[in-house]
């Protein structure tokens, strides 16, 4: 077993600074979600997303995870050690009725409500790609390609949510159903490990498999210069997402 040093104080932080920012990263990805449904769903200039839009949906994120992680902090719910005990989190095992009645909510709105707003957005973005496909015959083979490249995109995102987040979120509902039931330390820091390492990871994700959103992070990195900026494949996504938008349009 390991040994936490910073008391219980420290745990109390060290437990709420993890939890708010591992939440905020999951309800981020699932604003992510529903913009990219919205940017190709709708009909160019029927929806139009502009900076203060992105700002809201931080800030919603922000504020969602704020709201549902400070409640321990004020006796509903408590952070304590978890796993080999050197890290701290929603304390999962108290079989309180006040702490039962924060957990179940904290699992329903911190982890099955964007679990379900990215499954739906990303399905229904897969759906309408398809459709557009089918109707744009003659270019089908730019069409198909791009459809993949969305595609895997989506299967990979929806993956990495799943492993990341799915063993973590599976362990606390088994833990809150039978409060006496036993896993070993080692094995219950496993999916620990993989939920709060989720902040790292998924930006590198998202720059990797969305040129739009490398070329932006270039630029914000290198402030404001990006040397990519002539890259035929920075525009070739914002073709692809605008002839979308004209299928779309004729549809309507």
């Amino acid at each position: 077993m390991g040994y936490f040093s910073l008391g219980h104080v420290g745990c109390v932080i060290e437990g709420f600074s993890v939890s708010f920012f591992g939440i905020a990263s999951l309800c981020t990805i699932a604003v992510i979600s529903v913009e990219r449904y919205i940017v190709v769903r709708c009909p160019m200039g029927a929806v139009v997303l502009q900076m203060r839009h992105a700002v809201a949906g931080v800030v919603v994120s922000w504020l969602w995870s704020f709201v549902w992680n400070t409640p321990p902090l004020f006796g509903w719910g408590s952070y304590e050690l978890e796993g080999i005990k050197i890290s701290c989190a929603p304390n999962w095992y108290s079989g309180d009725v006040g702490n039962m009645s924060y957990i179940i909510l904290y699992f329903l709105f911190c982890f099955t409500v964007p679990f379900c707003i990215i499954i739906v957005s990303y399905l229904r973005l897969l759906w309408t790609l398809h459709q557009v496909t089918k109707l744009q015959v003659s270019e089908a083979g730019s069409r198909n390609r791009m459809e993949m490249q969305v595609a895997l995109m989506v299967v990979v995102m929806v993956l990495t949510f799943l492993v990341t987040w799915l063993p973590y979120a599976a362990m606390a509902l088994a833990i809150i159903i039978d409060s006496s039931l036993y896993l070993d330390p080692f094995i219950a820091t496993i999916p620990a490990f993989f939920a709060k390492s989720s902040t790292v990871y998924n930006p590198i994700l998202y720059v990797f498999m969305h040129r739009q959103f490398r070329g932006y992070a270039i630029s914000t990195l290198l402030c404001g210069w990006n040397p990519r900026a002539s890259d035929p494949e920075m525009s070739d996504g914002e073709t692809t997402i605008a002839s979308i938008n004209k299928s779309q349009k004729g549809l309507t």
